[in-house]
């Protein structure tokens, strides 16, 4: 009886592992295996039928082509997942106004300051100060309050010129500081940036935050 060897081709069609086009491929060499194979089972010379081992070794080597063609088209599509829903979580947070510890622009309207006075203070004040680092101003609070609000006052009588200041919160007890600390205020989001799977959020005047360390946000305020 005439036997036809294909089992050369058979393993060559197995072992290609599918580069473009991969789910279109991986089809095609499917139904490509189980024809040479199905070929290959009715011409074997029946005294000596097909090695099981030889087989077994051929049925392997394509389902981990299978599957390395399926685990490649996944990846594929979480590759662009996440090539996008960064992009798109990042742009939120953009013209937002987000609380964190930097300065904050005075143009005559008051600034609302977020404080934590030590809790063993029986006493607090906030200074205020300018790009320079020269107090402008200095008011006592209650030690419980949670926010202060600058009307924009200084030292002597008047209104401070308009710019950029920041806030301290001095703590104290029996007279004596404690701790100082600073205010959080309100600042404009001008660029967000991904930094090893964190989004990075950067202000007006340089100063950074990361999003999951915001705990306000809201429109810009006119």
């Amino acid at each position: 009886m005439q036997t036809t060897d294909i089992s050369a081709t058979a393993r060559t069609a197995i072992s290609t592992a599918p580069t473009q086009e991969a789910e279109a491929a991986n089809d095609s060499d499917y139904q490509m295996f189980l024809a040479l194979l199905t070929t290959e089972m009715k011409n074997q010379d029946p005294t000596k039928p097909m090695d099981s081992t030889e087989f077994v070794s051929q049925l392997a080597s394509f389902s981990s082509v299978e599957q390395q063609t399926e685990t490649n088209s996944k990846l594929d599509e979480l590759i662009e997942l996440f090539a996008a829903k960064p992009t798109e979580s990042l742009t939120e947070w953009l013209d937002k106004e987000v609380r964190h510890e930097g300065t904050a622009n005075f143009n005559g309207q008051p600034i609302n300051v977020n404080v934590t006075a030590h809790s063993s203070a029986d006493s607090a004040r906030l200074v205020v100060r300018d790009e320079s680092g020269t107090v402008t101003h200095s008011q006592p609070f209650d030690s419980n309050s949670g926010s202060v609000t600058w009307n924009g006052n200084t030292q002597e009588t008047g209104t401070a010129p308009f710019g950029k200041y920041s806030f301290e919160v001095e703590s104290y007890a029996n007279g004596s500081l404690l701790e100082s600390n600073p205010g959080s205020v309100f600042g404009l989001v001008t660029e967000v940036r991904l930094d090893r799977g964190n989004t990075i959020l950067i202000f007006e005047d340089g100063t950074t935050l990361t999003a999951e360390e915001a705990d306000a946000v809201r429109m810009p305020q006119s």
